[in-house]
């Protein structure tokens, strides 16, 4: 039996925006396939802290970011680089590298040490800068960067720092120097040096030595006279420069422990002479101090000599000028007392004179009348002319007799004497003026 062939159906087809879809998916699903797996060369992420440097992929372009934050990568060559970083130079093996890093100096008396510091490093902050250390400069790395440049900057300013002064120096007198000098070569540059040949006394030996030595170059204005500094122009600076350790070698340490001790004997030795001049000064000063003591107290009691005797004197003066005052005004009121006196008697005597020439000077008269008869009457009494009594006949009685008539006579011839020598006329003149 013969049956007709039955036609085979044909596969199921998915309508056409079934298949768009799933194109679209595969298409998606390619991408994010991919950017999963180049992602990494598409885009770059710039972290705080640092700056990128990229160089394009095609072009060679160098840019730079300085900002943290994503940015477009393309599959360039990008290099991350610390904004700032610590850089050391230490042997202590706990910071930085897990070494000796210290640097390694000479000074001028040949005395090794290695020293130990820490600097901060400041990277540029402008993209042009960023670029130009890998372009220009040449720096591939930041690493590349601290061992050619900034390590090469650190270690020859600290060698010719060290050069500069002796062991000894570094580790007592000038350690300020020291560090002061380094930190400026540092920021600065080099100094320019010149050498300097001159004897000098040595420490532990005390004999005259020529030695030849390094000193600083200075320009008219007495600043140090630099080298360029390879630093300059990059944008790189430096902070916070420290020296922490200075480690000399066991033979140094011994040499200056010996010079520290023969220092020292010096300047006891020295210490001892200058007190002992001190003290002779001390004892000299003491003694002109006593002299001049002395004659200060002997100008004192001279001073007060002069100054007691100059007011002796003056008191004398004051005395003199007072008495000389009294006597002068004591001779004013003589003179003045004997001008009265003077004047009193020539009214006086003016008036008695007016008064005699009045009465004819009749009350002296009269006085002197009186005077002289009191006289002659004393002295008449005193004569014994005749007996005070008479008895006998032809007498005439009691108080009669020739001595009665003598006396009386005498009596009236010396009245009369009187009268004529003063002046007198005792007669009573008459109304009419007769006497």
């Amino acid at each position: 039996m013969n049956h007709e062939e039955q036609p085979v159906p044909a596969p199921n087809k998915l309508p056409f925006m079934q298949q768009r879809q799933w194109i679209t998916l595969a298409v998606v699903g390619g991408i994010i396939l991919i950017s999963f797996i180049l992602g990494g060369q598409l885009f770059e992420t710039v972290r705080k802290g640092t700056y990128q440097i990229k160089q394009a992929a095609v072009t060679g372009t160098m840019s730079a970011k300085m900002t943290p934050g994503l940015w477009l990568q393309f599959f360039g060559d990008i290099q991350t680089w610390p904004k700032a970083e610590t850089f050391y130079f230490t042997a202590d093996r706990d910071e930085g590298e897990a070494r000796d890093q210290s640097i390694e100096v000479r000074f001028n008396d040949g005395s090794l040490c290695h020293i130990s510091g820490t600097t901060r490093i400041m990277m540029p902050t402008n993209e042009q800068d960023a670029v130009n250390l890998a372009v220009q400069e040449g720096y591939r790395s930041y690493q590349d960067l601290e061992q050619k440049l900034i390590l090469p900057v650190i270690r020859n300013a600290l060698r010719l720092t060290a050069n500069l002064m002796s062991a000894r120096e570094s580790y007592s007198d000038n350690r300020a120097d020291f560090i002061f000098w380094a930190w400026d070569q540092v920021q600065n540059g080099l100094y320019e040096t010149i050498e300097e040949t001159r004897k000098v006394k040595d420490l532990v030996s005390g004999e005259m030595v020529t030695k030849t030595f390094k000193i600083i170059k200075r320009g008219s204005d007495g600043n140090p006279v630099y080298q360029r500094n390879p630093l300059n122009g990059l944008g790189i600076r430096l902070a916070n420069f420290e020296i922490k350790e200075f480690r000399y070698a066991d033979k140094v340490k011994q040499q200056i422990a010996a010079q520290q001790e023969a220092l020292m004997a010096v300047a006891t030795a020295r210490a001892n002479a200058q007190r002992a001049e001190q003290e002779a000064l001390t004892k000299e000063a003491q003694g002109k101090a006593k002299v001049m003591e002395a004659k200060y107290e002997k100008e004192q009691d001279k001073i007060r000599a002069v100054v007691e005797a100059t007011k002796e004197k003056e008191v004398a003066i004051t005395q003199a000028q007072k008495e000389l005052e009294v006597a002068r005004l004591q001779k004013e009121a003589a003179e003045l007392q004997k001008a009265r006196e003077i004047v009193l008697g020539e009214g006086e005597a003016t008036r008695k004179r007016l008064v005699m020439e009045a009465d004819g000077a009749l009350a002296q008269k009269l006085d002197t009348y009186e005077a002289v008869m009191q006289r002659f009457a004393a002295e008449f009494a005193k004569q014994k002319w005749v007996p005070e009594v008479v008895i006998g006949s032809g007498g005439g009685g009691y108080g009669n007799g020739p001595g009665r008539n003598e006396a009386a006579n005498l009596i009236h011839l010396l009245t009369a004497q009187a009268l004529q020598d003063l002046g007198l006329d005792l007669k009573i003149p008459s109304r009419n003026g007769s006497k």
